[in-house]
């Protein structure tokens, strides 16, 4: 028997796709670049280490038997930019090695390489109001596009300043007389 084909849902996604960067963002405005840092999260009772604290959470509930060390290394690199279409700022990941020193406050940039968004599953925390008049929180599924480029480069503009044109000579004037 033949397996059918899911046409909706996040499988639809392949979890990743290309973007269409200036339908999708418009001209984009450097404002940063933002280093994340590594954490080890430790069970001390057992010694294991774990990727979150969701993770640790899970295994070991008890709170004084976790430690959560900062190791000082950058898991990721991010450039912060505003979108003039999405009208908000923007954290788009590159390259470990990007280099941001060609870069200052308000310039303008342009993604470049390969520019992809990936669909990011999550959980978040919602107030629900119950039919008796109370509220609670739930934990419910939150979905999310992250976006990385291999690079970023300076927008330049073609921007010519108008030189004052030299004064024509004043023609003589041509008069007529009449005699």
């Amino acid at each position: 028997m033949a397996k059918a084909k899911k046409k909706y849902g996040l499988d639809t996604f392949n979890k990743e796709y290309s973007v269409d960067v200036e339908a999708t963002y418009g001209g984009l405005t450097y404002l940063d670049t933002i280093a994340s840092e590594r954490f080890n999260y430790e069970d001390t009772e057992t010694g294991a280490i774990y990727d979150s604290q969701a993770e640790l959470d899970k295994e070991q509930p008890d709170k004084k038997f976790q430690k959560v060390e900062n190791t000082h290394k950058i898991e990721q690199l991010y450039v912060q930019v505003y979108s003039e279409v999405q009208k908000d700022n923007m954290d788009i990941r590159v390259p470990l090695d990007f280099d941001d020193t060609k870069f200052k406050m308000n310039d303008r940039v342009r993604l470049t390489g390969k520019v992809i968004a990936r669909l990011q599953t999550g959980t978040k925390r919602v107030d629900v109001t119950t039919a008796n008049g109370r509220t609670r929180q739930e934990t419910v599924a939150d979905y999310y596009f992250t976006v990385s480029a291999e690079g970023l480069e300076k927008v330049v503009t073609d921007f010519k300043p108008t030189q004052p044109q030299p004064e024509s000579q004043p023609k003589p004037k041509e008069e007529n007389q009449k005699k």
